[in-house]
């Protein structure tokens, strides 16, 4: 017995060599590491294309494409009445701090910027109807809302819009409403007239909101310098209550830390609203901006700077003044 114990040890020790671990190899470098890093789109700013080579494997890049399955822009896509995405439409049961809410919004997975829209003075969610399914079925959860009166002025209007966004957050957030996980916590606004005021005041007084687009804005005696967002003024030419001269320039011209686009138009004061106006053009501009400054894709930038728009800039029958700072 003792020479069978001896013989094991003996060969257990003559195998140890083979079967220690040997050491690691080193892992190889990332030679993109830290190096320039482009895309062409981002799902949004908090996943840039940098991300994709910084070493950190808790950050990542995301494409549009690959977040939400929206197409590559088109003029004749962004002109069409509606864009590539099926959407579906949820009443809010209980508004807060709003009259009424209709959320339309897209029935693809993935999660999307909020944007509310909101009337003027004596208006009603149909002001804006038209635009509610042409932002969704392009990517965003749209709220189009009803005043607590008709008569709200814009401060009251400024407040709706915030409570509208925190609402909408809210209901993303939460579970058994179709807009659960849809919402991805940035939000935009548009308004008409009132509206545009109040968007302005929600610019200028709540960070969440982080562009804007402004139609035929009023709001007498306020100042808006401070406005650092992306904003879009949308204003008609014969307007006699809300002209771009007496309220948009103005203010335009005070926003000195912000991106700008100033499209006058023909018409009167209703030329934002449903039924008036050129819809294909409209629906065109305000996309293309809403998608770049909201979900950072790039890809709709040529339809507001550069030659691609310039045969809208230049048509005097479609536009009677456009002012920017292109390029953004």
């Amino acid at each position: 017995m003792t020479a069978l114990i001896a013989l094991v040890t003996a060969i257990g020790l003559a195998l140890t060599p083979l079967t220690a671990a040997a050491p690691p190899a080193a892992a190889a470098d990332l030679l993109s590491q830290g190096k320039p890093a482009t895309s062409s789109s981002t799902e949004n700013g908090s996943i840039p294309a940098s991300a994709a080579v910084d070493g950190d494997t808790g950050t990542r890049w995301s494409s549009t494409l690959q977040g939400n399955g929206i197409p590559a822009p088109t003029t004749a896509s962004l002109e069409a009445t509606n864009g590539p995405l099926t959407t579906a439409t949820y009443t809010v049961p209980r508004p807060v701090g709003y009259g009424s809410g209709t959320v339309t919004y897209p029935t693809t997975g993935g999660s999307y910027p909020g944007v509310v829209l909101m009337p003027g003075y004596q208006g009603t969610q149909q002001n804006l109807q038209w635009l509610a399914p042409r932002l969704a079925s392009w990517g965003f959860v749209v709220i189009n809302v009803g005043t607590n009166t008709l008569t709200d002025d814009p401060a009251s209007r400024g407040r709706q819009i915030s409570a509208a966004g925190t609402q909408l957050l809210a209901l993303g957030n939460a579970t058994g409403n179709p807009i659960a996980g849809k919402v991805n916590g940035t939000l935009g606004a548009v308004g008409h007239s009132m509206g545009g005021g109040g968007v302005m005041a929600a610019l200028r007084d709540d960070p969440r909101f982080r562009a804007g687009v402004p139609t035929a804005p009023y709001y007498p005696n306020a100042n808006f310098s401070s406005v650092a967002d992306p904003t879009f003024f949308l204003t008609c030419e014969s307007d006699p209550v809300a002209h771009g001269n007496s309220y948009a320039v103005p203010w335009y011209n005070s926003m000195s830390r912000a991106e700008k686009l100033y499209i006058e138009v023909p018409g009167d004061h209703l030329c934002p609203m449903t039924g008036y106006g050129d819809k294909a053009k409209q629906g065109k501009w305000i996309v293309s901006f809403l998608s770049l400054w909201l979900r950072a894709d790039t890809r709709f930038r040529p339809f507001l700077c550069g030659p691609v728009r310039d045969g809208d800039k230049n048509n005097p029958s479609l536009v009677t003044r456009w002012m920017d700072t292109c390029p953004f």
